[in-house]
């Protein structure tokens, strides 16, 4: 196929990257630490904006499913300049500190991610095809300027890319959903309601703030890496890479059952084992959009089904977790929550690995 690439060279891809990346991350990871002042300054409860952290995942899950429609009809770059529209737009009424304005906004933000973490599988198929595992973690970061539209692939194959009741009966596609649900319910419940955990048990909030920052920056060594490993590494190192998350998950997830102490050293070992599993398993699965499918329709049907249900999956996790966290902040039934949710998305992984194609 011919695809056209972007006009930008490779320093200013690198600098789009890096935008598109915090973008996709930083209005969803820095909301939980700020809930308390946006209590206070609102005058409502800590509790009452639970909403804020449980929208996005909302909006992930409802318009997930309906990206690679617009895609189709749209082409890369409208697409694109209308989602970034919308998390501008999303960005600047959350400047606007009342309930309505931040209610809308975190809405919009999540349906311009939503549209992101689909397209970006499909563009890197698209228009990288050759080089998959390098540009995988540059999209994690940035987004190039693209040409107009795609250039339509085979008739016979786009038919088949385009049939959205085919990728859902599609039972090789339901381990990708499955595995992003699970990482997805993981790294969205420690999000939210690690700190308030932590802060039961008396560890400080600059203490908690700094554990926070490295389970985000665990991460970033494996978006640079661990992507080019998927497409060079044979079955045997792709099995090693999820066993190995699988391992550090169960970790963590054990470590959750002796939690009551104050101990930093503790807590950012649990930090750091699960932000290196919920990485490596989100990377994974990003990754195989691309590399288990053959256009870049198909990856942005698997990528938008996983990601709707994924989401939905979600969704549910931090109001349950924090149900259960108001019945007994230590109890054992979120911790067994964590380690099934581990262990699901190891078996998902390990399924994709020996999936040849979507």
């Amino acid at each position: 196929m011919n695809w056209k690439k972007g006009t930008l060279g490779a320093s200013g891809m690198l600098v789009l990257v890096i935008l598109i990346g915090l973008m996709l991350r930083t209005p969803i990871t820095t909301l939980p630490l700020m809930l308390g002042d946006l209590a206070n300054k609102l005058e409502v409860s800590k509790s009452s904006l639970g909403i804020l952290t449980t929208l996005p995942l909302i909006m992930f899950m409802l318009f997930s499913s309906v990206a690679s429609t617009i895609l189709k009809k749209w082409g890369f770059k409208k697409s694109l300049l209308g989602t970034l529209a919308i998390l501008l737009v999303g960005s600047l009424l959350r400047l606007i500190v009342t309930m309505p304005t931040m209610i809308i906004g975190t809405s919009l933000i999540g349906m311009g991610i939503a549209y992101l973490n689909v397209y970006m599988p499909s563009f890197v198929t698209a228009y990288f095809s050759s080089n998959i595992g390098l540009y995988t973690s540059v999209y994690t970061f940035l987004m190039p300027h693209l040409s107009e539209e795609i250039h339509e692939p085979q008739v016979e194959v786009k038919k088949e890319a385009m049939s959205n009741d085919q990728i859902w009966v599609n039972k090789k596609a339901w381990a990708f959903l499955i595995m992003f649900g699970s990482q997805s319910i993981l790294n969205y419940t420690f999000t939210a309601w690690m700190p308030s955990l932590m802060g039961y048990h008396q560890v400080g909030s600059g203490v908690i703030g700094i554990i926070m920052a490295a389970f985000s920056l665990i991460g970033l060594p494996i978006t640079v890496l661990l992507p080019q490993l998927l497409v060079k590494w044979g079955r045997l190192g792709k099995l090693f890479l999820v066993g190995s998350a699988g391992v550090a998950g169960l970790i963590a997830s054990g470590m959750l059952f002796f939690q009551n102490t104050s101990s930093t050293i503790f807590w950012m070992i649990e930090s750091l084992l699960l932000g290196y599993a919920i990485g490596l398993f989100f990377m994974f699965v990003v990754t195989m959009f691309a590399i288990k499918t053959s256009n870049p329709y198909r990856t942005a049907q698997l990528s938008g089904m996983a990601q709707a249900g994924g989401y939905f999956i979600a969704a549910l996790g931090p109001v349950t977790y924090g149900w259960a966290f108001g019945l007994n902040p230590t109890g054992n039934l979120q911790n067994v929550a964590f380690v099934v949710a581990i262990t699901l998305a190891t078996i998902m992984g390990v399924i994709i690995v020996k999936t040849k194609k979507i």
